[in-house]
């Protein structure tokens, strides 16, 4: 019995031998190093005209032909002047974060361009300009959409042509 225990023994210390040489290791490490950044998005989720985009910060607004005495583009409603037009409609922005402790953010608007002569561009009840942002609102709610009155007043002295220009938003943690 002692032989064969002892032939046992050997056989398996034989056996580990065998398996370590035939499955030959090594080992390696990599190391990660990384930064957790604080970021936020800002999406255009409604606004009057024929849209797209929305829901994305690249969002469009065709308003096509329009005119103090014509109808007003689909989602805006037209008032008419003495010596004017204005175009009213709304536009809804959404701000997120992540990684960031704010309670809440400033808004901001801004054109991308000067108006058209006699063209004025309103959000709020404020004047935009492509020269300074106008604050929209300095007590914005992450993950809520924020409606803000939009209107686009035309003299009746202004040029009949294109009003095309892009309303530049920007939101900033507080």
């Amino acid at each position: 019995m002692k032989k064969v225990l002892a032939v046992a023994v050997v056989t398996f210390a034989f056996a580990g031998l065998a398996s370590a040489a035939t499955n030959p290791q090594a080992t390696g490490t990599l190391t990660v190093t990384g930064t957790v950044e604080s970021s936020v998005n800002l999406t255009i989720e409604s606004a009057g005209g024929v849209t797209s985009g929305m829901g994305t910060a690249a969002a469009t607004s065709t308003l096509g032909s329009i005119s103090k005495f014509g109808s007003a583009p689909t989602g805006f409603t037209l008032a008419r002047g003495a010596s004017n037009w204005t175009l009213s409609s709304t536009v809804g922005v959404k701000a997120d974060k992540a990684n960031l402790v704010s309670e809440d953010y400033t808004l901001t608007a801004q054109l991308s361009a000067a108006p058209a002569a006699g063209i004025v561009w309103k959000l709020n009840g404020s004047t935009l300009s492509d020269s300074t942002p106008t604050t929209l609102t300095s007590t914005g709610t992450w993950g809520s959409t924020g409606s803000y009155a939009w209107d686009i007043v035309v003299a009746d002295s202004a040029d009949a042509a294109p009003i095309d220009n892009s309303i530049d938003f920007t939101a900033t943690s507080n």
